[in-house]
């Protein structure tokens, strides 16, 4: 059996110098999310890798066209186009091209101080990222400029401007992508995308949590729990965040009165509003309109 790592026609493939990523890897820029190793291999026939150890970064791969395969924990993967792997450092594993329709792929190895954050999002046992047609142009995209980001040369504002390329890669993969959400795949729920639209509509009313929860069709309990997963809020409490940032708003750019500002938002008592604005946002509404912005 052929077995190739890299030298693919049409490739592109940057390693960072061992030198230089000791030498920056304690920049405050770079500590947290630093790149050491990114590609693109087209059209990869024979493409195989086999770390009996694990690596010692974080490995993401982004397959556009073709298939390929990974196999972890004795089980395996495959790997279709507009879907990602992830494998998080020290972790054993094999991957490779499909030998009737070998992958093209993008790939970026990494490590730093919230890297491994992202591996947790993982659900357990799986590795495989399903990607939407959007991000995934918005992905690829982002790779091509990593690669244009090198061109230059490794100097240290490159590789910082890489990193802050890769942050957005990332978050763009696991917190905005419609195909992908671990939370929505572990309890086959559907996206608070409409929730969160339905609320927004409806800022001027006073929502109770049957009404948001009939909303999403879910009892009130189940609802609340699966949406605090997402959110990290209750939905009552998501609600009046959302109110007041609208508050917030109105103040800077209109001349209403506190008032008139608290019955736009679903309030009656403009002094049960004023309460509940510095609770959230830790000032009085007046105080707020008061304070230089810009």
């Amino acid at each position: 059996m052929i077995r190739i790592k890299d030298g693919f026609l049409g490739q592109k493939q940057w390693v960072i110098p061992k030198n230089h990523l000791i030498r920056w890897s304690n920049h405050p820029l770079l500590q947290s999310l630093i790149p050491t190793d990114i590609g693109y291999y087209p059209q990869a026939r024979y493409h195989y890798r086999e770390r009996e150890q694990g690596a010692d970064q974080n490995i993401l791969l982004f397959c556009i066209a073709g298939s390929g395969w990974c196999q972890i924990n004795n089980e395996q993967q495959t790997i279709a186009p507009g879907e990602a792997l992830l494998i998080p450092r020290g972790v054993p594993h094999i991957y490779g091209a499909s030998e009737d329709d070998p992958w093209s792929i993008h790939w970026v190895h990494f490590y730093g101080t919230i890297a491994d954050a992202y591996a947790y999002h993982l659900p357990e046992n799986e590795n495989v990222i399903v990607i939407d047609p959007q991000t995934g142009r918005v992905i690829e995209d982002l790779f091509y400029e990593c690669y244009d980001s090198f061109v230059g040369g490794f100097v240290l504002h490159r590789l910082i401007y890489c990193a802050q390329l890769l942050h957005h890669l990332l978050g763009r993969l696991f917190f905005n992508n419609k195909a992908y959400s671990p939370v929505q795949r572990t309890n086959r729920f559907h996206s608070i995308e409409s929730t969160l639209g339905f609320l927004h509509d409806h800022i001027h009313e006073n929502l109770l949590l049957a009404d948001i929860a009939a909303h999403a069709n879910l009892s009130a309990s189940h609802f609340s729990f699966l949406f605090k997963q997402q959110t990290g809020y209750s939905p009552v409490d998501y609600f009046i965040q959302l109110k007041m940032q609208h508050a917030c708003q109105m103040l800077t750019f209109t001349k209403r009165t506190v008032q008139e500002i608290a019955y736009c938002v679903g309030y009656n008592d403009p002094y049960h509003f004023s309460r509940l604005f510095k609770k959230v946002i830790g000032v009085s509404p007046r105080q707020y309109r008061q304070s230089p912005s810009g």
